[in-house]
């Protein structure tokens, strides 16, 4: 059998209905030259009897519950196409996306890495105007540090990329790709396509909208870890970098407060005045976090909170 140009993976956790939709919307591309690969990460749902009769013949491969960055980590193994895109199954393509991805690759041999912007929709489909980041192309670790603005369903990237990367870091439950592309960005250009050809569909169980204080802390660790590891090869701007630290510690910090997590917030309220925060902006925060931790809360840190929030009967988005 000869070897698609293009692996398209899907990583799914009970969505059958939209997960057809996904389907749908791949079967639509005017590019043809591709195999799909549904990464069913645990579902309670049937994924294999949704895809056995759709007309891209999707490959299933089942896993047990392992979180997004799993998912798409197997597909990214068992992908036979030298080039990767990948699709979240309450998403949807253009029919023309893949097309112009590819040809935007390969003509232009020295970018490995290709994404764009996302057009937001209702469940049901419908627009919603004004709700799509600003996108850069070229070396955009400072950008991107800055605003997490490189959408997975969008990516289109040569599989040798990833292999470098080590791919998806499995340890986190959350903001995965974020991690991902900024690690990226210090090595590739990243290529930008300005027409929105996905659809990002906005609902409430969308994972990245689960548990936002434990999502804001893992964003807080992930920008902290990239920072402290690359601060010296000159990435980025330590006076930019450390405002927007400070500023992602002190939301994160007040989200676990609200949520109860009282040794959470006030670790990242002490990160976030390492950072540069006015400590008169933290010190409400960090003394009710002393008080009500002492009365008796939650004492998870973000290490150990990792895998213990999970969306409403959703996950992998």
């Amino acid at each position: 059998m000869n070897e698609p140009a293009v692996s398209i993976i899907i990583p799914t956790y009970n969505r059958v209905r939209l997960l057809r939709e996904a389907l749908d919307s791949v079967s639509r591309q005017t590019f043809r030259d591709f195999e799909v690969i549904v990464v069913d990460d645990g579902s309670t749902e049937n994924v294999a009897a949704v895809a056995a009769d759709h007309p891209t013949r999707p490959t299933v491969l089942r896993q047990q519950r392992k979180g997004p960055a799993a998912a798409r980590n197997r597909g990214i193994q068992a992908a036979r196409g030298a080039i990767l895109a990948f699709l979240d199954s309450d998403d949807l393509w253009l029919p023309e996306k893949l097309e112009r991805f590819i040809a935007a690759l390969n003509a232009a041999p020295g970018v490995r890495i290709f994404y764009g912007p996302m057009a937001p929709i209702t469940e049901d489909g419908r627009p919603v105007p004004g709700r799509s980041k600003p996108c850069r192309g070229g070396r955009i670790t400072e950008h991107l540090f800055c605003s997490s603005f490189v959408h997975v369903p969008t990516v289109v990237c040569r599989k040798d990329v990833l292999l470098q990367a080590k791919c998806f870091d499995e340890s986190l439950p959350v903001c995965e790709d974020y991690d991902l592309w900024l690690r990226l960005s210090v090595k590739e250009t990243f290529g930008l396509i300005e027409e929105p050809l996905a659809l990002r569909r906005l609902h409430g169980d969308r994972l990245s909208k689960a548990c936002m204080s434990r999502n804001l802390a893992i964003k807080a660790t992930v920008l902290r870890r990239f920072y402290e590891a690359t601060r010296a090869q000159g990435c980025l701007n330590p006076k930019v970098a450390e405002t927007r630290l400070a500023r992602v510690c002190f939301v994160a910090a007040r989200a676990a407060l609200w949520n109860g997590d009282y040794q959470r917030a006030a670790e990242l309220c002490r990160a976030s005045r390492h950072y540069g925060q006015n400590p008169v902006r933290t010190w409400p925060i960090a003394l009710a976090a002393a008080v009500l931790g002492c009365l008796g809360g939650k004492s998870d840190t973000p290490a150990d909170a990792n895998m213990k929030c999970t969306s409403k009967g959703t996950g992998v988005a």
